[in-house]
């Protein structure tokens, strides 16, 4: 069985086609393209372009409001299907769903703490060097003296080395710090929306 998708405004994947269990992603010559069908029989132009068999695909997953299809396969490799057009991306999503009968699919809105973890991570790993830099900051700016024994960049020295530029210049830093964050995280969770899946049974 062969099922294609033509995506004259696609970048990266002008075409993506479905043939005997295999997933093809690419940009053909224009003319090979155009006279495409889905009776077409002279195919060989699909040794050039990339291609991700149904045994590889571990899992595939579409968020509502991205442009993007993402399909895991292997040990941790990923690969988009860019889609702009929201209805042509839900039918190769359902027809990937259909074809691949074996994956359980499920739909959900991720949770906001696994959705921005990377973000709230960095948030909580910057507080607590802050927290630590500006307590040294101020024994120093109280006359204690502190000494890393040993070379080497260790986060000690790190610390130590950003204690010495002062209790302002440390409360500074991190406002300037947590607003970025804080930028990157409400920006995070701006685009969080449902989210579909297509998982190997194991």
């Amino acid at each position: 069985m062969l099922k294609l998708w033509k995506l004259s405004d696609s970048k990266t994947n002008k075409l993506i086609l479905v043939k005997d269990n295999c997933i093809y992603k690419g940009n053909p010559k224009p003319d090979e393209l155009n006279k495409l069908n889905s009776d077409s029989s002279d195919l060989a132009f699909l040794n050039h372009l990339f291609s991700i068999p149904y045994s590889y695909i571990t899992s595939i997953q579409s968020q509502v409001g991205k442009n993007e299809i993402k399909i895991y396969f292997g040990n941790g490799s990923e690969e988009e299907l860019i889609i702009k057009d929201k209805n042509t991306k839900k039918e190769v999503f359902d027809f990937l769903k259909q074809d691949i009968p074996h994956f359980k699919y499920s739909s959900e809105l991720p949770s906001v703490l696994r959705y921005a973890k990377p973000q709230f991570f960095a948030l909580l790993f910057m507080t607590a060097l802050f927290i630590w830099s500006l307590y040294l900051a101020i024994q120093i700016e109280n006359g204690a003296e502190y000494e890393i024994i040993g070379g080497g960049r260790s986060i000690t020295s790190i610390v130590l080395a950003i204690a010495n530029l002062g209790v302002f210049k440390n409360i500074i830093g991190y406002i300037i710090l947590l607003g970025i964050i804080s930028i990157s995280l409400f920006g995070k969770l701006k685009s969080r929306s449902e989210t579909e899946f297509l998982i190997r049974q194991k």
